[in-house]
């Protein structure tokens, strides 16, 4: 803690292992294995963070708790991508429908940027970084990024109406 260095815990199995982690200072619990592991973190104010690829695929790929069931009872803080990058902008627009829009983008979002101290981003708004994705709204592709608010990437007609 003296260098600012967040400890987290992984793959928490029960209340137990979430207990032990939580003594030893950890205030993250990436992944708890169970709806008991994720309930005990999220009621002593640990951050939760689960896959993005568990929403993606419906469930987890080694039978642990559903991340979409524990976003749908606001027992995840973010999503992490996993080994499955892109993953992390279908999770929010699959999580869109039943959680809103706002709330599941910011589990890929704001939810990582709180949990990281980074107060300067996660969000658009005056005096933020802004960082940001354009999306195609009918296929869902990434047209754009912006980093501190100059583009980064650009394709099709966003880049038509840049370049």
């Amino acid at each position: 803690q003296a260098r600012e260095t967040l400890l987290g815990s992984h793959d928490d199995a029960d209340a137990a292992a979430d207990a032990l982690a939580r003594g030893l200072g950890a205030i993250v619990s990436e992944f708890p294995e169970t709806e008991a592991a994720a309930e005990a973190a999220a009621t002593t104010q640990r951050s939760v963070v689960l896959g993005a690829p568990n929403v993606v695929r419906g469930g987890s790929h080694n039978g642990n708790v559903s991340a979409a069931d524990m976003a749908r009872r606001k027992l995840c803080c973010a999503l992490a991508s996993d080994y499955h990058y892109p993953s992390l902008r279908f999770a929010a627009l699959a999580l869109a429908e039943d959680i809103g829009l706002t709330r599941a983008w910011g589990l890929i979002s704001s939810g990582p940027a709180r949990i990281l101290g980074l107060s300067d981003r996660g969000a658009l708004e005056i005096g933020m970084r802004g960082d940001f994705v354009v999306l195609d709204p009918d296929s869902q592709r990434v047209m754009a990024t912006f980093a501190k608010g100059r583009p980064s990437y650009l394709t099709g007609a966003v880049a038509e109406r840049f370049l």
